[in-house]
């Protein structure tokens, strides 16, 4: 590593900076500074976590969760339609960001989902291009030799190479350990007439229930991130620099400049205030929360915004923090619903069990198996519409829609009018709903936890996938330490609320099917009580909802007179040489989980940089 004065030297020279060492910005540095005339230097505002066992270890997931080392532990403003509630937006902190902690997941959209970020004014942005950047980054692997006898009722297949990369620095693979009731589930799925979809990321369609494949080495039984995969096999160049440990605080424009331009970050390490300096570009890499803070710490933004919190007004840039001026921010809101099930089934419960976890443990270390190897919840079941609502639910959910339409600003009308396609389209290639089944008890925190030692319980995670509400990211304060005010605005548009409580019922018809219910001892929440009525079920889910970990939209990528706020070069509107490259790029959210996407995002907008100066250089010889 290196000493914030020797970052910041006139004998370093940097010609690009990345804010932020996480997914996004350890791919971007990586592959920039492949070549060696190029100068990267990175600044990280958490640490090196290098194997650290609560991070590479699978089963431990969620075990670096709230933990202040790991997590920035955001949380949203009190939720208006949620009764007030805090939402927990946890954010990765340290080298690999949200890839450290998430829950290793790696799905992809449909490709028409795709295909809309270009329609909505990007050129270059579809489901090729993206398909090709995903692939790029991925080294998919086989389900292991053991697994082959129960592929096809474990639906696992061999990874086909058109669809998945195989050289790339990601491990990607199946789980080797799968609950006890992975199959039952499956099958009660089925007999409410979900398909299994053996390939669910070739852009044909995501609908159907899939063993997901996760950031995982099976092999090696190991989490892979952005850190380990792009960062540790070059962290010895001579050209690449990483400063963990430093908060960016704000951007410097060259006095005067128009547009403007970018001569450095100025960062807080140790509470002590230093500038780097960046001869090409600063890359703004700090994620869906935080680009949209450092910009506006910058003085890009929203007039009202930045004058509120005494900062000068650089560039007026209304999407900043909001997308479509007044409506922004996206994530998946979900909720959950437990059920108690034959103690004679093994779940994570029995990781409370001193006996049990060192068993586990043992067989981890010495063979690579059992929970602690593998993503925890392997099924995915992505639903259409009427999968889990009746025809009149549909009926009256399109006349909604509708109205949502009619009455939308321009910018949200264009993305509106795509959801409405997809929405009331009935064989619908993309999904409406999810639900993810988890081996043991789990609940969001607005929850009461009501599990008992030695008792087992399964539990399902249930979702909306193309949520209409919409909220925003702003900065209350010109101190960079200060977390920005996250506002999902969950339920603002109460079809949201419809459509969970109409995943949530499905949830419980799930659990009522063969074979499934043959292990059901009894439901431990929603509570009868809770089931009494729809709207005593809706406050069940105002008080215990949670947000998936997937915003989106806050620095999004569209023409600027629709809202947007970065170009399809993902330069930022009113500058000349500062680019943002994170999930926040992304105008619309994607029926999907979004780590293999913002690998994409990363993987893609390195080479737009590289063709930058490529296109320059040649200029300058031709000339």
């Amino acid at each position: 590593m290196i000493t914030p004065d020797q970052f910041c030297s006139q004998d370093m020279r940097f010609d690009y900076i990345v804010v932020g060492g996480g997914t996004a910005g350890l791919v971007v540095a990586s592959r920039l500074s492949e070549d060696p005339e190029v100068r990267v230097g990175v600044l990280e505002a958490g640490e090196w976590h290098r194997d650290v066992e609560a991070v590479t270890v699978p089963g431990l997931t969620g075990t670096t969760l709230g933990d202040p080392n790991y997590d920035w532990r955001f949380t949203s403003v009190p939720q208006k339609y949620s009764n007030g509630r805090r939402v927990p937006q946890p954010r990765g902190k340290g080298l690999g960001g949200s890839s450290l902690i998430n829950f290793t997941g790696l799905n992809r959209a449909s490709a028409r989902e795709y295909d809309a970020i270009q329609d909505l004014g990007n050129p270059g942005w579809n489901w090729q291009e993206m398909l090709k950047y995903m692939k790029k980054g991925e080294r998919t692997q086989p389900p292991l030799e053991e697994r082959q006898a129960t592929a096809e009722s474990h639906l696992l297949v061999d990874p086909d190479p058109r669809w998945h990369g195989t050289s790339g620095p990601l491990a990607k693979g199946y789980s080797t350990y799968f609950p006890a009731l992975h199959v039952p589930i499956v099958d009660a799925l089925e007999s409410l007439g979900v398909k299994k979809n053996f390939e669910p990321n070739d852009g044909t369609s995501t609908v159907g229930s899939h063993t997901i494949f996760s950031s995982v080495d099976p092999q090696t039984a190991t989490r892979s991130h952005s850190a380990a995969a792009y960062y540790e096999p070059c962290k010895d160049r001579p050209n690449l620099k990483i400063l963990p440990g430093s908060l960016a605080s704000r951007i410097r424009f060259r006095q005067g400049s128009h547009p403007l331009m970018a001569e450095g970050v100025e960062f807080l390490n140790a509470g002590k205030p230093y500038f780097v300096s960046a001869e090409r570009e600063v890359i703004l890499c700090a994620g869906a929360f935080q680009s949209p803070q450092i910009l506006e710490l910058s003085g890009i933004g929203k007039k009202e915004v930045l004058s509120s919190c005494g900062i000068e007004t650089l560039f007026d840039l209304p999407g900043v923090g909001e997308n479509l001026r007044e409506l922004t921010y996206l994530d998946h809101p979900y909720i959950c619903t437990v059920y108690e099930i034959d103690d004679n089934i093994e779940t994570i419960d029995a990781a409370a069990e001193p006996a049990w976890f060192t068993q586990q443990r043992k067989l981890y270390d010495e063979e690579k198996k059992g929970y602690l190897s593998s993503n925890l919840s392997p099924l995915y079941t992505f639903l259409p519409s009427k999968a889990f609502a009746s025809v009149e639910q549909v009926k009256r959910w399109k006349a909604q829609f509708q109205a949502c339409l009619l009455a939308a600003p321009h910018g949200l009308k264009k993305q509106l009018a795509i959801q409405s396609k997809w929405f009331l389209e009935p064989d619908s290639s993309s999904a409406e709903g999810e639900v993810i089944p988890f081996n043991g008890y789990f609940v969001t925190p607005g929850l009461p936890i009501k599990m008992e030692p030695g008792k087992r319980y399964s539990s399902m995670l249930c979702a909306v996938m193309n949520p209409l509400s919409r909220g925003s990211v702003h900065i209350t304060s010109s101190d960079p330490t200060a977390p920005p005010a996250i506002d999902p605005n969950c339920f603002s548009n109460a079809l949201d609320l419809e459509m969970l409580l109409a995943v949530l019922k499905f949830a419980r018809e799930v659990y009522e099917t063969s074979p499934i219910r043959q292990h059901v001892v009894r439901r431990i929440m929603p509570t009868v009580e809770d089931y009494r009525t729809d709207d005593a079920l809706k406050e069940y889910i105002k008080n215990g909802l949670g947000c998936v970990y997937h915003p989106v939209g806050t620095v999004a990528m569209m023409p600027h007179k629709d809202g947007g706020v970065v170009d399809p070069e993902l330069r930022v509107y009113g500058t000349k040489n500062l680019r943002v490259v994170d999930a926040s790029i992304l105008p619309m959210q994607i029926a999907a989980h979004t780590q293999a996407t913002v690998y994409g995002i990363a993987e893609k907008g390195a080479d737009i940089i590289k063709e930058t100066y490529k296109q320059t250089f040649t200029s300058c010889l031709s000339s």
